[in-house]
């Protein structure tokens, strides 16, 4: 985006308050004519005087009264514009930085978790708090300023060719000069600043990957090597900014002194033409004035096209997020089943990440409502792309999943997946209490409901445990709890939810085996009825499921029951020989 295309967006983005925002921008134009008539009336009154006293006679209040009742009219209006343009302006501009801010928080939550994964949180942090922030700054100055500023200097200089168009020849030139100078700075230094926003999110995803990993950190004793690290982005940063603002203080230095030259200049010509007989006094001072409201416009200019061209990358970034299109979103006709059956069925479903190899590649199996089926294969053989693709995280690039008869696809993103609960490998908890954690699954949950949920996950023991109980806060990412504690709370999360769907995707990775044990009937009872998806590396958590499905290298190898398989002696029997059943010889010896 070009600084132009940027400024315009983000002019766009006050739309939602077109009205309070136009009002305000006739409050400005009308203070920028104030703001011009004054110096004319002030010259006229001078005028006046030097011709009554160049008469040798006392200037009459006739002549007098209706350019002072002017003047004052004027000057009273000025302040009334000015006081209505301050008092809002502010509050326009929190108002929208808050409602871009939520509007962008919004879109993020849409964004498909391949964006996500890609894409740094500190960074995109950061791009939220600063191009809101860039935006409020650039409404409050184009309000309080540069409206007034921009009718000032394009609409209203020229019409000063009609007061004295020799005088207004020199304003003109300063204009000129102005526009040159900082156009030949601004191609300067475009590629310095986008150099240092570069440097600038490197650091905020610094900062954020060694905030979020400071036990490691401290356990491997990493404390001043990721100092240095983090200073090292910061002498970065500083290296590539200092050359940018040296070329902004060289175009301020330039502006002041071409500002007092022009004033010079008006007043040495202005001189020599009043002995011309080519200009009043009057219009010597009017063109003073002139020049001092221009000097005054002309640094408010400067100051903010330099604000606006240090932004200019934070609001790029923050639209470039904005416009990315979510990969997966409803079609034109979708709609809301209600709640399902669960009979899933995947028909010669394909997907790939890249043109190098399918993740899965042509997947079809039928499970019927209440079936049990797990999904075990060696790591990045599919399992995980595989469900996934069932609860729309990605949409296959091949074939088709329906449930209950009905391409997923056609229905609307979140009837699919209110029909779906997921227990992620990693419980990701809210640093919120235990209580909030389990509502996401179900907000207006009942007591008894919640319960039942931490009995059924094995979860009520220790939460009852916890000082403050239920509402005891588990810190970021439920840190404050242990792993098998935190998978606890994420399974119950789920069941709360109450879906016909189940998945669980390693769920019971972080647990003992006495717990696991104890999960595992519990778990029974509680997706009885249910169609439940199973993704384990432990083979004797799977072995009362209706159906294994073996993957390999994004296909379905082996099919059947667990006795079935071991049966077949292929590659589940291997997995099965080289861990379950390892494992019960162990136990007998």
């Amino acid at each position: 985006m070009s600084i132009v295309q940027v400024y315009r967006r983000v002019l766009g983005e006050l739309a939602p308050e077109r009205g309070l925002a136009l009002t305000l921008v006739f409050a400005n134009l009308a203070l920028a004519c104030a703001q011009f008539v004054d110096p004319v009336l002030y010259g006229r009154i001078i005028d006046a005087l030097t011709s009554a006293q160049a008469q040798q006679r006392a200037p009459t209040w006739a002549e007098l009264t209706p350019l002072l009742l002017a003047w004052v009219g004027f000057g009273l209006f000025s302040i009334g514009a000015a006081v209505l343009v301050a008092l809002y302006a502010d509050r326009l501009s929190h108002r929208r930085r808050l409602a871009v801010m939520a509007d962008f928080f919004d879109h993020l939550l849409e964004l498909p978790l391949s964006f996500h994964g890609a894409t740094h949180s500190g960074r995109l942090l950061k791009v939220m708090l600063e191009g809101a922030s860039g935006m409020a700054g650039l409404w409050l100055s184009f309000f309080r300023e540069n409206c007034a500023s921009m009718v000032a200097l394009f609409v209203l200089l020229p019409l000063t060719l009609f007061v004295n168009w020799r005088l207004a020849s020199v304003l003109l030139v300063l204009v000129i000069c102005f526009g040159l100078l900082t156009t030949f700075v601004l191609r300067r230094t475009e590629g310095l600043q986008a150099r240092v926003e570069h440097h600038n999110a490197r650091l905020a995803e610094r900062a954020s990957d060694v905030l979020g990993n400071v036990p490691v950190i401290q356990s491997f004793t990493r404390v001043e090597s990721e100092s240095q690290g983090l200073r090292r982005i910061v002498d970065r940063v500083l290296a590539a900014q200092l050359p940018v603002l040296s070329w902004w203080a060289l175009a301020a230095v330039a502006t002041r002194a071409s500002a007092t030259l022009t004033m010079l200049s008006i007043f040495l010509i202005g001189v020599w033409l009043h002995l011309q007989n080519l200009a009043t006094i009057g219009e010597i001072v009017t063109f003073m004035g002139f020049a001092t409201m221009l000097i005054a416009r002309l640094e408010q200019m400067v100051g903010f096209v330099n604000y606006l061209f240090m932004q200019a990358p934070k609001m790029a970034d923050f639209f470039e997020v904005m416009d990315t299109a979510p990969n997966v979103a409803d079609r034109p006709n979708a709609r809301d089943p209600g709640r399902l059956v669960g009979e899933v069925s995947f028909d010669h479903v394909c997907f790939a990440y890249d043109e190098r190899r399918k993740a899965v590649d042509d997947v079809s199996f039928v499970v019927h409502p209440g079936e049990t089926v797990a999904l075990v294969g060696t790591t990045g053989s599919g399992k995980s792309t595989t469900l996934s693709l069932l609860h729309r995280v990605f949409d296959p690039q091949g074939g088709a999943i329906r449930i209950d008869g009905i391409d997923i696809r056609d229905m609307k993103l979140v009837a699919l997946r209110r029909n779906i609960g997921v227990v992620f490998q990693e419980p990701m908890l809210f640093a919120r209490s235990i209580e909030e954690n389990l509502r996401v699954g179900k907000v207006k949950a009942t007591d008894a409901e919640i319960a039942l949920a931490l009995e059924r996950a094995q979860a009520s023991e220790f939460v009852s445990r916890q000082v403050d109980g239920i509402r005891t806060v588990v810190g970021e990412r439920g840190r404050s709890l242990s792993g098998g504690e935190r998978q606890r709370v994420s399974i119950a999360r789920a069941l709360l939810k109450d879906p016909p769907i189940m998945i669980f995707d390693e769920a019971t990775s972080a647990l003992d085996a006495a717990t696991e044990k104890q999960l595992q009937a519990a778990l029974e009872a509680a997706t009885a009825g249910r169609t439940t998806f199973v993704i384990a590396h432990r083979l004797a958590t799977i072995r009362r499921a209706n159906k294994i499905l073996v993957f390999d290298q994004g296909k379905i190898v082996e099919s059947g029951s667990f006795e079935e398989l071991v049966a077949r002696d292929g590659i589940f029997a291997g997995l099965a020989r080289a861990q379950f059943m390892a494992g019960e010889a162990t136990a007998e010896t």
